[in-house]
């Protein structure tokens, strides 16, 4: 690729045309950190938090004190061991598709709102029967999850900690 350098006398005043053809952004996969795991078993694809002791366990509103950290890179079963025996390595930015919890039907209205954990895999944009309100990202689509059902696209980034 052959880069080309462009001159102006006054910057302000230089303007380049818009694209006309495919152009090359140059993306970096989003930040990928690693955290210790408390004894449980947490699956690929799952929103992680970090407990009141530290360590990583599955998402889910019914559990006190927790902070969102991530999405979970790989499969990691730490439930024989114990806190902190195995770690895990998640994904804090970039955007994921998880399902719609049951009784939350979305719709293309709902781009832009930000969705709660109920589940480490369920979404939904109400508070309603939520014990723990956990902010996960924003919807930026309506898509299918993998099993098959309806689910959101959720951008996780600036919602992690």
């Amino acid at each position: 690729m052959t880069m080309r350098t462009i001159s102006c006398a006054n910057p302000r005043r230089c303007h380049l045309a818009a694209l006309t053809a495919p152009f090359e952004a140059f993306e970096k996969p989003g930040l990928v950190v690693r955290y210790q795991v408390s004894n449980v078993r947490i699956y690929k694809g799952a929103l992680a938090a970090i407990n009141a002791s530290g360590f990583l366990i599955p998402i889910a509103h019914g559990t006190a004190s927790l902070k969102f950290a991530g999405v979970a890179n790989e499969t990691v079963d730490n439930s024989a061991g114990a806190a902190g025996d195995k770690s895990i390595i998640l994904s804090k930015a970039g955007s994921f598709v998880f399902k719609a919890v049951a009784g939350f039907t979305p719709t293309v209205a709902d781009i832009g709102k930000e969705v709660y954990a109920n589940t480490d895999w369920e979404v939904q944009i109400a508070t309603a029967g939520l014990t723990n309100q956990y902010k996960v990202g924003t919807i930026t689509a309506m898509e299918t999850t993998s099993t098959g059902v309806a689910g959101v696209r959720v951008r996780i980034d600036n919602y992690c900690v």
